[in-house]
């Protein structure tokens, strides 16, 4: 157990980041802390887009609670996340990086929460034009020549496209000045200045999409993994814990990898629902703890409850996730299924509402609308095997019960998920 009561958390946490995509071949960090942690290996976000999932993670609430269901919507001020939570119960918070729970549109900033952050530096990308990114303004006082051959023209609020030469040039930028590198130094010299007899939350927030914080493509909220940013976040990663080393907090402090979303190798209108955009990576190093898997399904608006618990912050009642350190140590059992909700439309204004249930090595889809002729209202498919998604057995008339069934279950966490915490004071 940690040498103090309350432990440090910290959490290095990837905007788009599958678990089905990571080669660990080259990513000596993460082999480290998957060596020295519980590994969840089927967990699931709620929702396929951005910022949803990103509120869900914050909140412990699934997307239909927290009400931040679409990229381009704010979260409500109502709604407390673990940071808030960590804040008031004396915990020092900081956050270097994307945090996405507002709108960033024409290179808009993100209007920070109140009472969440002793101090950040906040990024949504490094190529958001925000005049408050601030690795942009590292980058321009730190290395003006790199920066203008990225930011060649003065930002322009209606043209947030990706241009290739842009991306050519974010490709030979030296690791040391990258986004992700910078993302590191950050955390590592705020934990520097920290004093160890107040516990800390600190996230490093990670850009590892191949939007890099501009406009996603027409139509699509998807990305494909930046191969060379994810190697530059596992060194980035290397630094932090070696800063908790010297300080001998490594064993005071909590280190959680999770990824808000996976990611799409095509149009998210396409593949919102595969394996790839929701399977995301999940690992909790406890202090005092070894490698564990467990493979029973997991969402990642457990993590909330979760880190409150590890803090003995005071619980949030309306947060909807499972504690996980009672899954691992088991007190508990695992909550066993997931489920995950997108509900948008593209720009023909074609809807595209999708619920996804996942129990037991089954997994079901569910059309509400079609957005094409060819959608199939409801899919069925075996990840044991058939992991790939390639036969739907919901056309199959020897799998009617098996159906059936997990329709009932996914009705019956819908109901779970909805929000009764408004106690009833009158009878009418």
């Amino acid at each position: 157990m940690p040498a103090f009561e309350s432990p440090n958390i910290l959490i290095f946490l990837f905007d788009s980041l599958s678990a089905i995509d990571i080669d660990y071949a080259v990513l000596p960090t993460m082999v480290r802390l998957r060596e020295e942690s519980v590994v969840f290996t089927s967990a699931y976000t709620p929702n396929p887009q951005s910022s949803p999932a990103r509120a869900s993670l914050f909140t412990g609430l699934d997307p239909c609670v927290h009400g931040l269901w679409a990229n381009g919507v704010t979260l409500p001020d109502t709604e407390k996340t673990f940071a808030e939570v960590l804040f008031h119960a004396g915990y020092s918070n900081y956050l270097a990086g994307r945090y996405q729970l507002a709108g960033v549109s024409n290179w808009t900033t993100e209007q920070f929460r109140n009472n969440e952050w002793s101090s950040c530096d906040w990024a949504h990308g490094p190529l958001h034009r925000s005049r408050q990114n601030a690795y942009l303004k590292w980058l321009q006082q730190s290395a003006p020549d790199l920066y203008s051959r990225i930011c060649l023209n003065q930002a322009i609020p209606e043209d947030t496209q990706l241009t290739q030469q842009q991306r050519t040039e974010l490709d030979a930028l030296p690791e040391q000045w990258s986004f992700n590198r910078w993302v590191g130094n950050k955390v590592s010299e705020w934990i520097a200045t920290q004093s160890q007899a107040k516990p800390f939350l600190a996230i490093a927030s990670f850009s590892v999409g191949d939007g890099l914080g501009a406009e996603p493509s027409a139509g699509s909220d998807g990305e494909v993994l930046n191969k060379q940013a994810m190697v530059q976040s596992d060194t980035a990663m290397a630094q932090v814990l070696a800063e908790l080393s010297a300080r001998k907090q490594l064993d005071d402090t909590v280190v959680i990898v999770a990824a808000a979303r996976g990611n799409t190798s095509a149009n998210l209108i396409d593949d919102a629902m595969s394996e790839q955009s929701l399977k995301v990576p999940l690992f909790i190093r406890r202090p005092g703890g070894g490698q564990r898997f467990i493979d029973a399904p997991v969402s990642t608006i457990d993590l909330a409850p979760t880190i409150l618990a590890y803090s003995h912050a005071p619980p949030v009642a309306r947060m909807q996730g499972g504690f996980l350190p009672g899954v691992f140590d088991e007190s508990t059992s695992a909550r066993g299924w997931a489920m995950s909700r997108l509900r948008t439309s593209t720009e023909s204004g074609a809807q595209n509402w999708q619920t996804v249930f996942c129990k037991d090595q089954l997994k079901l889809i569910v059309q509400h609308g079609k957005s094409k002729e060819n959608d199939k209202a409801l899919r069925l498919y075996n990840l044991a095997s058939d992991p790939y998604e390639q036969r739907n057995l919901a056309e199959m008339a020897d799998y009617d019960a098996e159906l059936e069934l997990m329709i009932d279950h996914m009705i019956d966490a819908r109901c779970a998920l909805e929000d009764r915490s408004e106690p009833r004071i009158a009878e009418f």
